[in-house]
């Protein structure tokens, strides 16, 4: 980003309670990152804080020092692994010992100033490094950080599906199946069974009750208005679930005794959905200057969830080269895009039987099914998957 774009935003800095100077990348790359701290610290709202995420690698003293001293309030370390060969695995070219020194230096800054920024840390959970969690929190501790952020992995390539920790089943659905598959349990069928049995032109009196009991959860699903991808639900590994709650609950009374704030996503996507980046007024704005409503929907890429690959083309909401940044907030068709957000009427599409049908399949998207213009259907962030330095 460069000097001239980011001066643009000046206007909007007295009103911002938080500005956060990354995105996809590394922030201690930009030349000029002290100076747009230094900026935003003297602008923004009393009260208001201004803070970034590194990945740990380029730190040294000097940068340290002259970050802490140019007024930042929170720096979050990337860490998501505490093996050193599972963190390579991770971040490739990256070590954990650098990140450590990194957070050593860091608060030899704050020390050395005599302000006390918050460090904190992020940890992206994947299927190979869940088991550290609760190691990472008392390591965390150990290193006197402030605050923890836990986020599920958004796999933006086809070989990070197998490493996702989460499927996207909501909790509705999978409420529902836990019920059915406690009744067959009691007729001794297994209802696991029906995408093999349904098609059949003779069934035992065991297949038919599976279908009967198959038949019966949709017809509860469809009273309720709960979306059923009906064989990813079937193909659902509950063993799984169960093991990530244990995880996550052990990861919360870990944080507790240490003492340290920590920030876990839901292990089953919520299907009461809410909108963080729309409800807390944020915006986010690319090196460009192109201005966009929210995180899902502020880069071009393919994300792969449930072995669905989705096409996510950015919402671009106005160009801070053609206006400023107040005027592009005010504009009507963006003030009719948040309200549109804020009335959570689109469909759950990974849940659909259909899912990924050709309305929100490709990039170029233009409405759902429920004929909204915003394409929240398919962005967990709102389901309480994917959390964030905000």
């Amino acid at each position: 980003m460069s000097a001239a774009t980011f001066e643009s935003l000046l206007p909007a800095m007295p009103g911002a309670e938080a500005v956060v100077l990354s995105g996809i990348g590394e922030p201690l790359i930009h030349p000029l990152l002290e100076d747009f701290i230094h900026i935003t610290k003297s602008r923004i709202t009393r009260g208001g804080w201004v803070g970034f995420q590194s990945n740990g690698q380029l730190w040294d003293a000097g940068r340290a020092r002259a970050i802490v001293g140019a007024g930042v309030d929170r720096v979050c370390f990337s860490v998501d692994a505490l093996n050193p060969e599972t963190f390579r695995g991770i971040r490739a070219g990256g070590e954990i010992a650098k990140a450590e020194e990194a957070m050593a230096l860091f608060h030899e800054a704050r020390k050395g100033n005599g302000s006390r920024p918050e460090l904190g840390i992020e940890f992206v959970l994947r299927r190979d490094n869940v088991d550290e969690l609760p190691e990472m929190i008392r390591w965390a501790a150990s290193r006197h950080v402030d605050f923890i952020i836990i986020t599920h992995l958004f796999p933006y390539h086809p070989s990070l599906v197998s490493l996702a920790a989460y499927d996207a089943n909501v909790d509705d659905s999978v409420a529902l199946i836990h019920k059915y598959l406690k009744k067959a349990e009691q007729d001794g069928i297994d209802i696991r069974r029906y995408h093999d049995i349904f098609m059949k032109y003779r069934k035992s009196a065991g297949e038919r009750k599976i279908i009967n009991l198959v038949e019966s959860m949709m017809a509860e699903a469809s009273e309720r208005g709960i979306s059923l991808n009906l064989s990813r639900l079937l193909a659902k590994d509950l063993t799984w679930t169960r093991r990530l709650e244990k995880i996550f609950f052990e990861a919360k009374c870990t944080a507790e005794r240490e003492g340290v704030s920590i920030s876990i996503p839901e292990v089953i996507p919520r299907s009461a959905r809410r909108c963080e980046f729309v409800e807390e007024g944020s915006v986010f704005v690319s090196w460009d200057g192109s201005v966009h409503p929210c995180y899902f929907l502020w880069h071009p890429c393919r994300c792969y969830v449930n072995g669905m690959e989705k096409e996510v083309m950015p919402k671009v909401m106005g160009r801070l080269s053609e206006r400023g940044i107040l005027e592009i907030w005010n504009d009507p068709t963006f003030v009719s895009f948040r309200q549109g957000v804020l009335r959570y009427d689109y469909p759950y599409c990974f849940n659909c039987s259909f899912a990924l049908c050709d309305y929100v399949q490709g990039g170029n998207f233009e409405q759902d099914c429920h004929i909204n213009a915003e394409p929240c259907g398919v962005c967990l962030w709102c389901m309480d998957v994917f959390r964030c330095l905000k």
